[in-house]
């Protein structure tokens, strides 16, 4: 049984039905259960694996992984839809402005009032959708609070980075490519390399800062950029306003590379099993558990998205086609009348040759995993 939003069509156009138990019809009314034929856009490679074969990860992959193999599994390799998170939207705002304060190479140090506009241009309202405004007018200001703040912080201090949302993909033994983008680094006088990564949420101790996974990935990443290790790496608690800074000696980098081969022969071999801790109570997905009596909700909302990136997926193939068709016909008219198309054959041979994997940009999963003071750590809920 269902319901008919606007009846049986609209202005000619058919309408979806969205059944009892929350399954999505498709617009001509039939369930929407056989699939979408992507052609030679359909992926060739199982998720996570990279071109090479090896499991690519990230460290909020393996952090995630270490906390709860399956949760890794449901976010990861399902792709389950995830809820949408304040702090998360917070974290990223953040991030994008001081990316733009630290990455200008002209004119000095960007004034306050500069930085609070990088702020308003770049603010991530995405994780506020099912929050009240005034939440998310509340959060803007404490954004632009810890911003002043910081700004009064390094202005003595300040100097462009040498690279700032720097983008690596580390090699790790045969198993495993660890991919993301370190937030800031610097170099000093004597030419020395300085990691920094921005951190929104609670203030940890510098043991926690010395055991840190992240800052060891982004030592082994930033030797596999520039060809040295840092002189140190560091933790800027933006919030609170204290950096804490370890030499990169004081890091455990062997446990790092264990850690990242140890999860990428697990995910190679599946081992997927669920941790019952108490975050679980933070995780989207403890209604399709088995550790947990949920009542599968998660299942319904998982088909909802299936459905609706389906019919986006059919919309776009259509448009898709037609457009390589009409660059096809304008290609032949234009050489018949004497004109070279620029770019018109290898924009489509490249296009059209490429999997699917690699025609779509891999996701940044660097997004700031900061938890607020009330969540405990690693219970991101991004899907």
């Amino acid at each position: 049984m269902g319901v008919s939003l606007g009846g049986d069509r609209l202005g000619g156009m058919e309408t979806t039905t969205v059944t009892t138990d929350g399954a999505v019809l498709r617009l001509d009314g039939t369930e929407d259960d056989e699939g979408v034929d992507g052609g030679e856009l359909e992926p060739t490679r199982p998720p996570l694996i990279a071109t090479d074969g090896r499991v690519r990860l990230s460290f909020s992959r393996i952090d995630t992984f270490q906390q709860c193999s399956l949760r890794f599994r449901y976010r990861y390799v399902d792709h389950l839809p995830g809820k949408s998170a304040t702090y998360l939207s917070f974290g990223t705002s953040i991030h994008a402005a001081l990316e733009l304060f630290h990455e200008r190479t002209l004119f000095g140090m960007p004034s306050q009032d500069e930085l609070l506009e990088f702020l308003y241009d770049h603010w991530d309202s995405s994780g506020y959708a099912e929050v009240s405004r005034d939440r998310q007018v509340d959060d803007y200001r404490r954004a632009q609070h810890t911003l002043q703040r910081y700004h009064q912080r390094v202005a003595d201090d300040y100097r462009p980075a040498a690279d700032t949302e720097k983008w690596f993909e580390l090699p790790v033994g045969d198993e495993a490519l660890v991919v993301g983008s370190i937030d800031r680094v610097d170099v000093d006088d004597d030419g020395d390399l300085h990691v920094v990564d921005y951190k929104t949420g609670k203030l940890r101790d510098r043991e926690k800062v010395r055991g840190s996974l992240q800052l060891a990935i982004y030592a082994l990443a930033c030797e596999h950029l520039y060809g040295r290790l840092p002189a140190t790496v560091a933790l800027d608690y933006v919030v609170a306003g204290v950096e804490v800074r370890v030499a990169v000696d004081e890091l455990d980098l062997d446990g790092a590379r264990e850690a990242i081969v140890d999860t990428a022969r697990r995910v190679l071999d599946e081992q997927y099993e669920p941790v019952p801790t108490r975050l679980c109570d933070w995780c989207d997905h403890q209604s399709v558990c088995p550790a947990w009596e949920g009542d599968g909700e998660g299942y319904g909302a998982a088909v909802v998205e299936r459905d609706r990136l389906r019919r986006e997926l059919r919309r776009g193939l259509g448009r898709l086609r037609s457009l390589e068709a009409g660059i096809d016909r304008l290609a032949d008219e234009l050489a018949e009348r004497g004109l070279d198309p620029v770019g018109s054959d290898d924009t489509a041979t490249t296009l059209r040759g490429r999997p699917a994997e690699d025609v779509v940009a891999d996701d940044h999963d660097d997004q700031p995993d900061d938890q607020p003071e009330d969540q405990p750590r690693g219970t991101s809920t991004a899907g």
